[in-house]
């Protein structure tokens, strides 16, 4: 584990250091460090077509790496930040291309954690993706982090992520037609006409962001090619490769009589196990609760949608650890609950359950 001023000397000599933040922890390298960031995409086998998001402790070091703000992002950014929202702005020739993936725009955000904040206004800009191999699910806590790349690894421990899922991810419609690289199909997009397009859920919310405009979700369709038109140009880190998922495979649990069925070790993320219990009891001949405790390893929540967010991520950790065959995870969409977590914790679930 590393002191501050210890990650702050490793990464002003060009290392890189495993850092904290309220969403998940990061894999950092100062931005302007070619050397440290081709690092990063080795050390995570992370393609280099997948952009990386810049972390930023104020608008004077947003200055540095992004054109100016238009009224619209500067009033989301005024009201989010610091927080879990990145936005894809367009980018300073200055900027890397490993950093952007040759893309003319850079996503940037302002993290809400304190130690996260304090080493940004010690280092300046720092390029962070989620300090995992690429493909696994993303680390909420320094083990997770020493699971992946050894108990020396360098970081810096802030404890366990405060939300646990990663930024919403967003661009405003004045910045819609700057997420190209050179030589694209000119005919390959379809402009949209909202004034904000979500590329993928977090904390920050649709409902949320609605309150500056129209938005809508990202799709397929809105992606630029590359010359040829066969390649698909995406400006978001998340649209490309397999996310989120582990080994073992995952299921929505919407009836206690599933886990009837199954025969192997699993493990069972509830948001609330009485949901499940009053089902239990009101079936006649179907497994009883404490058969239901006995015969699986249960993570129940208790209600909370900010402690399942939390332990979304750990509880798929800990089934492969523990080589368990199936993680079942209780299906939310079926809840009338509201939380702002809600879309973004449905689509990393669909997401590990898909394999994309």
């Amino acid at each position: 584990m590393l002191g501050i001023k210890e990650a702050v000397e490793r990464l002003r000599s060009g290392g890189v250091v495993a850092i904290p933040t309220e969403t998940v922890y990061g894999l950092a390298a100062e931005v302007t460090n070619l050397q440290a960031i081709q690092e990063i995409f080795f050390l995570k086998r992370r393609p280099s077509d997948n952009p990386l998001i810049v972390h930023v402790s104020s608008l004077k070091q947003l200055s540095e790496i992004s054109k100016p703000l238009t009224e619209l992002e500067l009033s989301i950014i005024n009201k989010f930040w610091p927080g879990p929202l990145t936005l894809i702005l367009p980018r300073k020739k200055k900027v890397l291309d490993a950093v952007t993936a040759g893309l003319e725009t850079v996503a940037v955000r302002m993290p809400l954690h304190s130690l996260c904040l304090d080493l940004l206004q010690r280092t300046g800009p720092l390029v962070a993706p989620s300090a995992n191999l690429s493909g696994t699910p993303s680390p909420t806590k320094k083990e997770h982090v020493q699971n992946d790349f050894g108990p020396s690894f360098p970081i810096l421990d802030g404890g366990a992520c405060s939300i646990g899922l990663e930024s919403t991810v967003i661009s405003c419609r004045t910045s819609h037609l700057s997420t190209t690289r050179k030589n694209v199909s000119a005919n390959s997009k379809t402009p949209s006409q909202s004034d904000i397009i979500i590329y993928r859920p977090g904390a920050i919310s649709e409902k949320q962001l609605s309150e500056f405009g129209t938005v809508e979700y990202y799709s397929a369709s809105q992606a630029e090619h590359d010359s040829a038109g066969s390649i698909p140009i995406l400006p978001s880190p998340g649209l490309k490769y397999r996310h989120y998922a582990p080994k073992a495979r995952v299921e929505w649990l919407s009836s206690i009589d599933r886990l009837r069925e199954v025969t192997e070790t699993s493990i069972v993320l509830l948001l609330d196990k009485t949901q499940l219990v009053d089902q239990a009891q009101a079936v006649e001949g179907t497994i009883s609760s404490q058969e239901l405790a006995q015969s699986f390893n249960l993570v129940d929540c208790e209600g909370s949608w900010e402690r399942f967010g939390q332990l979304l991520y750990d509880t798929f950790r800990v089934a492969d650890i523990e080589n368990y065959t199936h993680v079942f995870v209780q299906d939310i969409r079926l809840s009338t609950a509201t939380s702002s977590l809600k879309d973004a914790l449905t689509n990393r679930i669909e997401k590990a359950i898909s394999g994309q």
